[in-house]
């Protein structure tokens, strides 16, 4: 039962995503705002600091790979960039202090790199044409804001569950 509980909570924050930006009413803000939910990097970005990094490894491979399945319409861009942003996060949390708010830092600025990937990219192969203004104000800063909520109302329950799991593998 232990087993199954991690990639449930991973899967969970998969499809909350998909019901947040379908539930979440769109004029809130006066409809301004493009608010692209990453539960599940920030999830995987807090086993990335809390928990075991080639297991979390393979979940961001295999989520990623899911990810652009299910949302995108290229191939192997959330494959690849939901394993890069663990490994910064990882290394970035061996260099600095590990606590929570620190941990908030690294993980907010690994949203906004993989965003900020995800918008050069969408511009190489011509499928957007904002400004960087424009993404940088209407999609960076709430997307961030939105990350920042779900960091701060989750990232504790996660690091127990997180360090607690990983004690009983590594005890095993």
């Amino acid at each position: 039962m232990k087993r199954i509980v991690l990639p449930l909570l991973v899967s969970l924050c998969f499809f909350s995503e998909s019901l947040f930006v379908q539930f979440f009413p769109r004029d809130v803000f006066g409809g301004r705002f493009i608010i692209a939910p990453h539960f599940l990097l920030v999830m995987l970005l807090l086993m990335g600091i809390y928990y075991l990094r080639n297991q979390t490894y393979l979940y961001a491979f295999i989520f990623g790979l899911i990810f652009d399945i299910t949302n995108t319409g290229i191939m192997g861009v959330y494959l690849f960039l939901f394993p890069l942003a663990v490994y910064i996060t990882s290394k970035m949390m061996k260099v600095l202090q590990s606590n929570i708010l620190i941990a908030a830092f690294v993980t907010i600025f690994n949203v906004a790199v993989v965003e900020f990937l995800v918008y050069g990219l969408n511009i190489l192969i011509n499928h957007v044409t904002i400004p960087m203004v424009n993404f940088i104000n209407l999609r960076l800063g709430p997307t961030l804001i939105a990350s920042l909520v779900f960091f701060i109302i989750f990232s504790y329950p996660l690091k127990i569950f997180l360090e607690r799991r990983k004690k009983e593998i590594l005890d095993v």
